[in-house]
């Protein structure tokens, strides 16, 4: 099977630079097919916060538009299949249509990830460039810092075998891993049932059923920084040690809007304060998970750090505020 023309390195690791895994092998999949690769996803860049599920759980998303809805009309959507033939055949499908498709793996069952066998299943998006006899060629644009260490973006070659044993699935994801699948696009997209194999499929512009109605978000929600950012202060103050079951959503909000300042930073013709200020605003909020994450092992030691925790999103408000 043909493989697709990749970027080089140099561009695969900018754009995966500061974003989810989700986002980042997003935007290695698309990477060259828009004139501005990286303006599209900057973009797009908000939080919003769910407020209405039960136990006082939250969900969150990241976009302000619906990335699945691509700028060619197409779009990209769940696909499953019960067995591991079928989801061989349907990643066959998508390389033949498309040269490249997004599965969906477990990150412990990656060789290169630094969850590897710690028996922590945890979904991630994976791109699959090319096909050659028994192995893939694969890309992981991915960057972060892991409970278990960090993990930096990889390609290289994968024996189909293996890629398909990192796509079988846990018998049943968490509620929270399931919130973050349906919000990967930032609007709610249809998951398949726990305990199948999925990959991404790319439908062609005006597919039946495929209508793109208005962009909604389903429930109660706060968006925009002057209500999303005071309410995650007070809740996470409040919550002390349990606000740790927040802390991966609020690394992926801290990173996409790193992403974003870097992206505006790098536009030409900007004056070198505007740069600076925009290289500050991207510091701050990459100071915000390790804030959080004291925080909360603070309040396990019984030592909460409310205070800290309210003085750094009030200064992120401040910094939204100024570029508002």
């Amino acid at each position: 099977m043909g493989g697709w023309p990749m970027t080089s390195p140099a561009d695969w690791l900018r754009l995966g630079s500061g974003l989810s895994c989700y986002t980042a092998n997003l935007a290695a999949y698309l990477a060259g097919e828009l004139p501005d690769d990286g303006r599209w996803l900057a973009e797009s860049i908000r939080l919003a916060v769910r407020v209405d599920l039960p136990d006082d759980e939250l969900a969150f998303s990241h976009h302000g538009y619906p990335l699945d809805r691509l700028p060619d009309g197409t779009r990209l959507g769940y696909a499953w299949a019960a067995t591991a033939d079928q989801a061989e055949a349907g990643l066959a499908g998508e390389l033949d249509r498309h040269g490249r498709v997004l599965t969906v793996v477990d990150n412990a069952r990656l060789p290169w990830s630094p969850a590897a066998g710690t028996g922590e299943p945890a979904p991630h998006w994976l791109l699959v460039t090319g096909r050659d006899g028994p192995d893939t060629d694969v890309l992981d644009a991915f960057s972060g810092l892991l409970t278990a260490g960090e993990q930096r973006p990889h390609a290289g070659r994968l024996p189909m075998e293996a890629l398909l044993d990192a796509m079988r699935p846990p018998l049943r994801w968490t509620a929270a891993q399931r919130r973050r699948n349906a919000l990967a696009f930032g609007f709610p997209v249809p998951v398949p049932a726990d305990g199948t194999w999925q990959w991404l499929h790319r439908s062609p512009a005006g597919a039946a059923g495929d209508a793109a109605g208005p962009a909604e978000l389903p429930g109660c929600w706060l968006a925009g920084d002057d209500d999303v950012l005071p309410f995650l202060a007070a809740l996470l103050a409040d919550e002390g040690e349990r606000a740790a079951r927040h802390l991966d959503d609020l690394w992926s909000a801290a990173a996409h809007r790193g992403f974003k300042y870097r992206w505006l930073a790098s536009r030409p013709g900007l004056a070198q304060a505007e740069r600076e200020r925009l290289a500050a605003a991207e510091a701050a909020w990459g100071r915000l998970p390790v804030a959080l994450r004291f925080a909360v092992q603070s309040a396990r030691r019984g030592q909460p750090r409310a205070s800290l925790v309210a003085t750094m999103f009030e200064h992120l408000r401040d910094i939204e505020a100024g570029f508002s």
